[in-house]
């Protein structure tokens, strides 16, 4: 019935445009109208992968694309699978050199786990409740994972014939579902964690108006911005087995976002220059209140202590950006860049003080981090043509970024790079690109710690690879080669190496490469046929020490310290300090063949197959100790490993002129495979310390086979 009724409202509307177009002189109405059902049969425990973004339910499927134009308007209907959760309506129109207008819907489910399930009453309420322990799943209450998301919106914009226009945006986004949220019971692994849904009650209002001038000689606008995000739930309740009460999860707080900007563009200026620049700047503000207590052991609300009651979220970002490219003359051009970006948090800097038993740091008071930043960036690509089928094109680009983080306060990069085109023959197009990154950053954690007894000093030898010291070579090879009539090539190399510098503990290099290449071969009239394949190999290589004895268990200073990376390992009472390296290793594949057939004039096949493969291995290497307490490590090969195949098979059957009609076949094939996944448990452990699993993402192998049919009416 949804389908049927979303569908005739549309066709409404539609009837009402083309009744309009009939009283006027030389217009004309054309389009398609789609009507036709689809079916479906699916095998499997947990189908969220096939439908995470898809509605194949069995029913109807409808589609709409009218147009009318007139001497003077104009006026287009869209719609895509009307009536179905994964909707798009569209209603567009305006007169010429005048006005324009649209007017929009389009609909999402988003699926990530059916029939999950869980030991809380009160799902879908911001207060989950259970009698704990529950270990058995079979009682529990079932759910789905999903959201659905609606934007429902529309524009109008206005010049009347001179160059100056206004612009005015305005949607809604409603999303209303249930999300995956999961959190430790208590302060140790040991204590077990919890799967819980949380409810999305979201509402998302956005408003803007843009106004300004556009000739071929210059353009010049100025726009405001302003959204207001509301969460009906900003909390969470739940019962805490292990500490025995109800406890909180913070979810999204409801905020404000407004943006002004200014942009500006000239052209035609000497050695046919354009110059273009943009200004902005924008705010996002929340309010919330901080928790004053929180729960711990026994059921006890420990105090906080926070120094303000109130969190005031307020951040600033600033942005400003001016491009110039000239042609200097036939064979030269250029371009000189500039961008600033400024992230300023004015936010509530709230310290949680330390009281004589409850939250603490380190053993001190809990503070803030509010991250900002001051980034500048400015460069140059320099174009030289040697002739019509040679060019060269060299770049250079810096980036000064000032931030106040705890290990990295300022990161400077340097980038390089090299392309040449050629086109000396005819049937070969070649691109070829090479570019070398380094980044150096100020590290301020060199002095931590008072020495190997201190925890802290092991952030001496931790460097985050986001800004850590690294050397970057990149290389990327494109080519299109047509080396007779009908058939095509087209081979794609690109291959990235990164080497992080003066790294101790954390990622020390990486690597990734990608082969793509495709070929096709026949006429498009007739019987025309594609291959094509996709190789991605990553690796990445990163050094960690794990630390499960502390002073004075072991040695202090000397050789064993339990806090040095370059001390030797130790072991007592069964437990070990030791470094530990791994290296992860991604590999997939992906091959895929198609063909279009035209056996008839009226009668078209086209069909396609596709193989993906993806394999993980996480490997390991330990640091020996004198007594082998700690074994070495197994590497783990079923590290995000899937396998999906594809088939798709259509025939177009055009009865008349202004009727076709349709049919297909699709089966698709999913397998994966993922220690985290692979054996799959509801429960871990017993007593207070269980832990509570949902299914979220759990048993996503499938066998879908699809059929559908439907007609295409042209007009």
């Amino acid at each position: 019935m949804k389908t049927l009724a979303t569908a005739g409202l549309a066709l409404a509307v539609m009837s009402a445009g083309l009744a309009y177009a009939d009283d006027e002189p030389q217009t004309q109405t054309y389009g398609t109208a789609t009507l036709g059902v689809l079916g479906s049969g699916i095998n499997s425990n947990n189908a969220w992968k096939l439908q995470e973004y898809r509605d194949l339910q069995d029913g109807l499927t409808t589609g709409i694309d009218l147009k009318r134009r007139g001497p003077n308007d104009y006026l287009d209907l869209f719609g895509e699978n009307v009536g179905r959760d994964d909707q798009r309506l569209q209603l567009k129109g305006g007169r010429y050199n005048d006005y324009r207008y649209e007017l929009f819907e389009d609909r999402l489910r988003h699926n990530w786990t059916f029939d999950a399930r869980t030991p809380y009453s009160g799902i879908g309420t911001s207060n989950l409740t259970a009698v704990l322990p529950n270990l058995n799943p079979a009682t529990w209450h079932t759910f789905d994972f999903q959201k659905r998301r609606d934007n429902v919106g529309g524009s109008f914009e206005m010049w009347n014939g001179s160059p100056w226009f206004v612009r005015v945006d305005a949607n809604e986004v409603q999303e209303r579902g249930l999300q995956l949220i999961g959190g430790a019971n208590g302060t140790s692994p040991g204590n077990g964690f919890t799967d819980k849904p949380f409810p999305i009650d979201y509402t998302t209002q956005n408003a803007s108006i843009e106004g300004g001038y556009a000739t071929r000689q210059a353009q010049f606008s100025v726009s405001a911005l302003h959204s207001t995000f509301r969460n009906t739930n900003e909390t969470l309740r739940w019962r805490n087995q292990f500490f025995g009460g109800q406890d909180t999860s913070w979810l999204p707080p409801s905020n404000e976002y407004s943006k002004l900007g200014v942009n500006g563009m000239l052209k035609r200026l000497p050695f046919e220059s354009t110059l273009a620049g943009r200004l902005t700047i924008s705010q996002a503000t929340s309010s919330t209140p901080v928790a004053s207590t929180v729960l711990n052991t026994g059921g006890v609300m420990a105090a906080t202590n926070p120094d303000h009651a109130t969190f005031h979220g307020d951040v600033l970002h600033s942005t400003a950006s001016l491009s110039l490219h000239s042609n200097w003359s036939r064979e030269l051009d250029s371009r000189v860049y500039w961008n600033w970006y400024r992230k300023e948090n004015h936010s509530t800097e709230v310290t949680f003080v330390t009281p004589p038993a409850g939250v603490n740091c380190g053993g001190g008071s809990c503070v803030a981090e509010l991250l900002s930043y001051n980034k500048n960036n400015f460069g140059t690509d320099v174009g030289y043509r040697f002739n019509s089928a040679n060019r060269m094109v060299l770049g250079l680009d810096f980036v000064n970024l000032h931030r106040n983080r705890v290990d990295f306060d300022n990161t400077r990069d340097i980038r390089a790079s090299a392309e040449w085109r050629n086109t000396s023959l005819d049937w070969l197009g070649t691109r070829l690109k090479y570019q070398y990154l380094q980044r150096r950053s100020h590290f301020l954690e060199g002095s931590s710690g008072t020495g190997p007894t201190d925890p802290a000093f092991l952030d001496r030898f931790i460097a985050r690879f986001d800004a850590s010291n690294v050397d970057q070579h990149l290389v990327k090879l494109m080519s299109d080669i047509r080396p007779a009539e009908l058939t095509d090539l087209g081979v794609e190399v690109i291959y990235k190496n990164n080497r992080f510098k003066d790294t101790t503990l954390g990622r020390t290099g990486d690597d990734r490469g990608e082969f793509y290449g495709s070929a096709s071969y026949g006429d498009p009239k007739k019987l025309r046929g594609m291959v094509f394949m996709d190789l991605e190999l990553v690796r990445a290589d990163s050094v960690h020490r794990n630390v499960s004895v502390v002073p004075p268990a072991v040695p202090t200073t000397g050789p064993n310290a339990a806090f040095d990376p370059n001390s030797a390992a130790a072991c007592t009472g069964g437990s070990c300090n030791y470094n530990w390296a791994g290296t992860n290793r991604d590999r997939s594949w992906l091959l895929g063949v198609g063909t279009d057939w035209l056996p008839r004039e009226r009668l078209k096949f086209t069909g396609s197959a596709i193989w993906q493969w993806t394999h993980g291995v996480a490997d390991f290497d330990v640091q020996r100790t004198p007594n082998p307490i700690n074994p070495r490590a197994a590497p783990i090969g079923n590290f995000d490993n899937s396998k999906r195949f594809t088939l798709n098979l259509k025939s177009t059957y055009a009865l008349t002129k202004s009727l076709d009609l349709n049919a297909g076949y699709a089966y698709e094939r999913y397998r994966y495979s993922d220690i985290a996944l692979d054996n799959y448990r509801y429960t871990i452990g017993a007593g207070a310390s269980a832990s509570y699993l949902s299914g979220a993402y759990a048993f996503p192998n499938y066998t879908a086979n699809i059929l559908y049919t439907n007609a295409t009416v042209r007009f």
